[in-house]
């Protein structure tokens, strides 16, 4: 049951992240992306912060808290500054597709460092997950991004896709020692003192004064929800299982990010993207037999 609330746990996170895409969408014609992750991560972590005193605990050191708030300025200030960064370069399909080799790199600084073991259920349900993924943006890997420069998207988008296996690798280490509900407020508060500086330079405050009570709605949104809950639960299933399951199911965020766009901006589903996303569906399945095994094993002293 426990690996069912996990998997049931890091599936809404990732659909809730997917959602962030199509909100950002609408946000980015008037802030900045810096402004737009500024604002995500400062509402999400007040959101949850009321967490962080209600499950205080007396072990977070100074050693902790330097470790926090290292990989919150990694993770909440350099990832989304890549992220935005490689999709000038790049188009959103190909741009997704490398960010989902995430997963990967989660598995090999895991193995580098002693905190996992590659299984073969692990390498197979990352393999599908990408072919599933390939084939569901077949149509739309081809096509040319505005700047038209060639791969330089794409390399920003793998060290990306290694920043983020680095933060879950790391940040699991640490949630063993605290709860996501303390490692989580702290670790966005201080990418957000990261990004700050930027903001003030952009004139945030002059953007946000301009928003649209639909705008606000929607920055509330991508800030609580798509957010403090998603990152949130993220973390909380870093104390639950190993980061290569928690990010082998990135590949449902630009799932998401299309299903809603044909629901809300009229965008075509063709047959390509079901036939793939069934693709990424199997190689999940096989992501949660790997993890069952995992558990059965340690449970047995494997």
């Amino acid at each position: 049951m426990s690996v069912w609330k996990s998997t049931l746990a890091i599936i809404f996170c990732h659909i809730l992240t997917g959602t962030a895409s199509v909100t950002t969408r609408h946000l980015v014609t008037v802030l900045d992306p810096v402004d737009i992750a500024f604002m995500r991560y400062f509402l999400g972590g007040v959101s949850i912060l009321p967490l962080f005193f209600l499950f205080r605990i007396s072990v977070l050191t100074k050693i902790l808290l330097l470790k926090i708030a290292g990989l919150g300025s990694l993770f909440f200030a350099l990832f989304p500054f890549m992220f935005s960064w490689g999709f000038v370069y790049t188009n959103a399909a190909r741009g997704s597709l490398v960010l989902a080799t995430m997963p990967i790199w989660a598995m090999l600084i895991s193995r580098a460092i002693g905190h996992e073991n590659i299984n073969r259920n692990s390498l197979i349900a990352i393999g599908l997950t990408l072919l599933g993924l390939s084939i569901a943006l077949s149509d739309k890997l081809m096509m040319i991004s505005d700047n038209g420069v060639l791969f330089k998207g794409e390399i920003i988008m793998l060290f990306t896709a290694i920043i983020g296996g680095i933060y879950v690798t790391l940040a699991r280490q640490i949630l063993q020692e605290v709860p996501a509900s303390t490692m989580t407020p702290l670790a966005m508060l201080a990418g957000c003192v990261c990004l700050l500086p930027f903001s003030i330079v952009n004139g945030i405050d002059d953007k946000l004064a301009a928003l649209t009570s639909t705008g606000i709605g929607l920055m509330i949104y991508l800030g609580v929800v798509a957010g403090g809950l998603a990152f949130f639960l993220l973390n909380w299933v870093l104390t639950k299982s190993t980061a290569t399951f928690a990010t082998i199911f990135v590949t449902l965020n630009p799932i998401t990010a299309i299903i809603l766009g044909y629901l809300f901006l009229g965008e075509e589903i063709k047959l390509n993207f079901l036939m793939g996303v069934v693709v990424v569906f199997i190689g999940l399945g096989f992501a949660m037999s790997s993890e069952n095994h995992g558990k059965y094993d340690k449970v047995n002293g494997v």
